[in-house]
């Protein structure tokens, strides 16, 4: 069989006839060799392309990851940054609220002193203060608490609903993450809502109260009329007695009272109660007057009786309203002139005798009166001074009052005197006694 290796040179020949089959063989080894190596290239490129892809692809993962790792942590850093603020704003809160209670408790600590050892001015400031620390200050730390609550909340609605508006594929997260920027936003805005209703009602009431002190910084007595508080505190007389009415029936200012008419104000009960019965007198004088059209006037001793009366009412009205030494001057001149009053109404031929008394003097009394009370507890020199003089012309009324009911007593004496007298004559006469001095053991 012949030799037939496509490139290996045949043994049995010689070397001539061997040369072209190993030339065609370097040629075709040297092709595969080649194609061999380019093949290999192309694999490794499309291994190290293969590989560059699956490390973009992971590099890209991982920023995806932490994106949506950074974006739980923002929210979750910014819910618990809403809590530590609401946490420290509540706290702060309290601790206003502590301080004013406790100034609220020494406030009253100090309301042990009975109301009629007090001025209206000490009257006056220690119910200031006590509205300003247990109502007002209350009333302002609740608007400052709703309005951080309502602002901290009010961001976070407002965040968690951008988040909810820009969809889940926009934040590259998944449904179950995204839905709970949804439910977020309805449980704070809710709470915004009501934090901003709890900020109105402690601005308004705060507003409230501070009308209120205006109004008792504005008054300068027991009893003021109305308008004028309303204009000194720069408000209307309406709205000043809507204010005051509501105050007193939420019974905020204890003991004060308005008038039926609104046009006065009672800081002292017991004037707003002198005031009713005077207010009750007037109205049954006027009913029998209505019913009584045709009936007679009043006698000289009818007219003195009533005004001396309404005179007694009226020192009574004034006693605790000015100083300690008016008020011993008017309880004197009260009794002094109870005594001249009864005085006449047993001894009716002596009304003669007291006309100025009734015409003049008690008139003119009762004005001064008027006058040291209008001055309220004004510390001005000026005011000092008429107080004072007032207070002295009282000492000087009470003396001549005392002296016009010894005047009085004088002739009643002088006539019971020749009573006696004649009374003994004739007992004497009568053989019925032996004389006063014998039978009294004294001498007249």
């Amino acid at each position: 069989m012949p030799y037939s290796h496509p490139y290996k040179p045949n043994p049995g020949r010689s070397g001539g006839q061997g040369q072209p089959y190993a030339a065609n063989g370097r040629d075709a080894r040297t092709d595969n060799r080649g194609f061999e190596q380019r093949a290999g290239d192309l694999g490794r490129r499309m291994d190290e392309k293969a590989a560059e892809f699956e490390q973009k692809a992971e590099d890209w993962s991982r920023r995806v990851d932490r994106r949506a790792d950074d974006l739980d942590r923002s929210v979750d850093d910014f819910v618990d940054r809403v809590v530590d603020l609401g946490t420290n704003v509540g706290a702060g809160v309290l601790e206003a609220i502590s301080d004013a209670l406790a100034s609220a408790g020494d406030a009253i600590s100090g309301w042990a002193k009975p109301d009629k050892e007090l001025t209206f001015a000490q009257w006056r400031a220690r119910i200031d203060r006590r509205l300003k620390n247990s109502e007002q200050g209350g009333y302002l730390a609740m608007a400052i608490a709703g309005a951080v609550f309502a602002a901290s909340f009010g961001i976070a609605a407002l965040v968690m609903f951008i988040l909810s508006a820009v969809g889940p594929e926009a934040l590259n997260l998944a449904y179950d993450n995204f839905v709970v920027f949804p439910i977020l936003m309805a449980v704070f805005t809710p709470l915004t809502v009501g934090f901003g209703i709890m900020t109105g009602v402690g601005v308004k009431k705060y507003r409230f109260f501070g009308r209120i002190r205006s109004y008792l910084r504005a008054a300068h007595d027991w009893v003021c009329g109305l308008p004028a508080i309303a204009r000194a505190a720069g408000r209307s007389t309406a709205q000043a007695q809507a204010d005051l009415a509501r105050a007193i029936t939420d019974g905020k200012l204890p003991g004060v009272f308005l008038s039926e008419d609104g046009g006065t104000v009672y800081f002292k009960e017991k004037l707003f109660a002198a005031a009713q019965a005077r207010q009750a007198g007037a109205e049954a004088d006027a009913r029998r007057a209505e019913t009584q059209p045709d009936a007679a006037p009043l006698t000289p001793l009818e007219q003195f009786q009533r005004d001396g009366s309404d005179f007694l009412n009226y020192l009574k009205s004034c006693q605790g309203r000015l100083d300690a030494a008016a008020d011993e001057e008017l309880a004197a001149m009260r009794k002094n002139c109870a005594v001249i009053l009864g005085f006449i109404h047993n001894h009716p031929d002596q009304l003669g005798r007291v006309r100025r008394f009734s015409d003049y003097y008690l008139p003119t009394t009762r004005k001064l009166l008027d006058t040291a009370l209008g001055l309220g507890d004004a510390e001005a020199e000026n005011a000092r001074a008429i107080r004072r003089d007032i207070t002295g012309i009282l000492h000087t009324l009470n003396t001549a009052y005392v002296r016009l009911y010894d005047t009085l007593l004088q002739d009643v004496s002088m006539d019971v005197s020749t009573e006696i007298d004649t009374l003994e004559a004739m007992l004497r006469q009568d053989g019925l006694a032996g004389g006063f001095a014998s039978d009294f053991g004294a001498a007249r």
